[in-house]
């Protein structure tokens, strides 16, 4: 059968609107797949979606498990069909112009005024959900704030009325959403809240959220434990090394697992972020030359610089000062450098104070 030949063949079915019309598209889209037509399927699956919403004001909430399916094949043959175009066009438009059609679903669940009972807004985190992964596979994150603002406008059943699978979705696109505008803090709640709640049955999404939290815990000097990074093979090949060269202040084993691990942490957006943990390493570093020389609180500046150069930094010892008041600067230590006798002395007092503290206070 031909996708122009389902009316013909549907014109005796009796079924009330709108599932007359969804059916024939359904069975149209059916057979685009099948004959590998994506685009033609997706213009099918919008239709389906759109017959759908058409009536979304007069259903209650037992359409929602539908809605589900209907947007998310959407999203599935959109993909689809800007893979096909993408080598030549480099672009993704069927996936944006899912995304315009998958918000007007979401705006039908948040706005639905209908008794909390049976009311459409108990599918608001599946849509953002799907709304959020479209975003981001697009690079389109500033998207997600109007969906946030219009959640909080809302008057909305708290977060934990919602299925749990939603809520761990919700949280780690925002928790993703806070960390790549650098708001670790709340980044770090957010992935450690959907960690705790992804179940032990879904090891594949919870090694999705260490994907990003994990940089957020190496930034504040929290180390994974060798019993988590079992659980998990992608994040141990790649935090293993790190873990136990910022724990020894080995700043060139930790430079070399950076730079095995470089492609894959560009690819997870979270390169700088981990990068930044040398900062941590050197800290560690320093404290050992502190501890070696007896914990005596003036030291010249001198002895910093061997310890950079045997960890493979051939610099001089005013790079070493820099370095040095950097770490003062950044909090790390406490104490103050002469630069007229190359010595810094540091505090009598806590001249290491715990990384964590200091990671809370920046």
């Amino acid at each position: 059968m031909k996708p122009h030949e389902i009316q013909g063949f549907t014109k005796n079915v009796q079924l009330e609107a709108p599932w007359s019309e969804i059916v024939i598209h359904h069975m149209k889209t059916a057979l685009y797949l099948d004959a590998g037509e994506y685009e033609e399927a997706f213009l099918s699956q919008k239709e389906v979606v759109q017959s759908l919403q058409r009536f979304m004001p007069n259903m209650t909430r037992w359409i929602l498990p539908v809605l589900y399916l209907f947007n998310n094949d959407l999203r599935l043959i959109a993909t689809r069909a800007d893979q096909d175009k993408e080598a030549a066009e480099g672009q993704r438009r069927k996936l944006e112009e899912a995304a315009n059609v998958i918000s007007k679903s979401f705006t039908y669940c948040i706005t639905d005024r209908g008794p909390m009972v049976t009311s459409k807004k108990y599918g608001t985190y599946r849509m953002i959900g799907m709304l959020f992964r479209i975003y981001f596979k697009l690079k389109q994150q500033n998207l997600c704030k109007n969906i946030l603002r219009a959640v909080k406008a809302a008057d909305m059943p708290s977060l934990e009325q919602f299925p749990k699978s939603d809520r761990v979705t919700f949280r780690y696109y925002l928790g993703r959403l806070y960390f790549l505008e650098e708001d670790y803090v709340k980044a770090e709640n957010e992935l450690n809240l959907a960690f705790k709640e992804c179940t032990k049955h879904h090891l594949k999404n919870k090694e999705l959220i260490l994907q990003t939290l994990l940089p957020v815990k190496l930034m504040k000097g929290m180390l994974p434990t060798k019993t988590l990074l079992s659980m998990f093979p992608q994040s141990r090949q790649i935090y293993s090394q790190l873990a136990i060269a910022v724990k020894k202040g080995n700043v060139k084993s930790f430079n070399v697992a950076l730079t095995n691990s470089e492609s894959t942490l560009i690819k997870q957006r979270t390169y700088f972020a981990v990068e930044k943990a040398e900062s941590i390493a050197l800290r560690q570093l320093f404290r050992k030359v502190f501890l070696v020389m007896g914990q005596n609180t003036r030291l010249p500046i001198a002895k910093f610089q061997q310890a950079l150069n045997f960890e493979g930094m051939t610099i001089d010892i005013e790079e070493a000062e820099w370095m040095l008041a950097n770490m003062i600067y950044k909090g790390y230590m406490k104490g103050y450098l002469s630069h007229e006798k190359m010595y810094l002395v540091l505090s009598k007092g806590d001249p290491f104070p715990p990384v964590c503290q200091v990671a809370s206070q920046s």
